[in-house]
């Protein structure tokens, strides 16, 4: 699954070849579990250079569940005399992508989600090796790896971010989990700084109707 969550302008690469959509269907056509699928998609992008704005992908298998967000590194042209063409020395991808715990839910609608993240738990947290890097490169963070947000250098949450997108995931959790109003503030885009969680534990299992309500 994918919503689009845009981003900073400045991380679009005009000469990208690999779009979302396309790496969404080559990493269900060529990986057999999640994490499979993040590193096809991560040396897709690598390779190729990322066609897309700023991207968020929920993947799963039968036994996980991965939550991706991805964006451009930029558009930096530079002369190749081997290829005799003009290349982008910024060509790939920064991003993040986290394991959703056993027995919770997560959430995503148009809007950055992931804050700071576990830089040493590979089990349950992959990351490009410069995604902070680009960030410090473009002035949008100068400190230390561990206090690093993908979303608030990536795709700073506006009034309509939280308004028009973390609401809709705000009210999907209030429906499945206990002590969401102290969010409400967040939802309605008057508190950025009450960040709602990643994710959250449901009251009870949450069925296929409960999802399509």
């Amino acid at each position: 699954g994918e919503t689009t969550f845009g981003g900073r302008t400045e991380l679009i690469d005009p000469t990208g070849i690999v779009d979302y959509g396309s790496l969404m269907f080559m990493a269900l056509e060529r990986s057999t579990s999640a994490r499979e699928a993040i590193k096809i998609i991560a040396d897709l992008v690598e390779e190729y250079g990322y066609g897309s704005d700023g991207e968020t992908f929920s993947i799963s298998d039968a036994n996980e569940v991965w939550y991706m967000e991805i964006i451009g590194k930029g558009y930096t042209p530079i002369y190749d005399k081997k290829l005799n063409d003009t290349i982008n020395s910024d060509k790939g991808a920064v991003w993040v992508a986290i394991r959703i715990p056993d027995g919770y839910v997560s959430g995503h609608a148009n809007a950055a989600r992931i804050t700071t993240f576990p830089w040493n738990d590979p089990e349950n947290c992959k990351y490009a090796p410069d995604v902070a890097d680009v960030a410090r490169k473009f002035g949008w963070f100068n400190g230390e790896d561990k206090d690093f947000s993908f979303a608030e250098a990536y795709a700073p949450a506006d009034f309509s971010a939280l308004r028009g997108c973390e609401a809709r995931v705000w009210a999907f959790f209030r429906t499945v989990a206990d002590d969401m109003d102290q969010y409400e503030d967040y939802a309605m885009g008057h508190n950025p700084n009450n960040r709602m969680p990643l994710w959250v534990m449901p009251r009870e299992k949450v069925s296929p109707k409960l999802l399509m309500d």
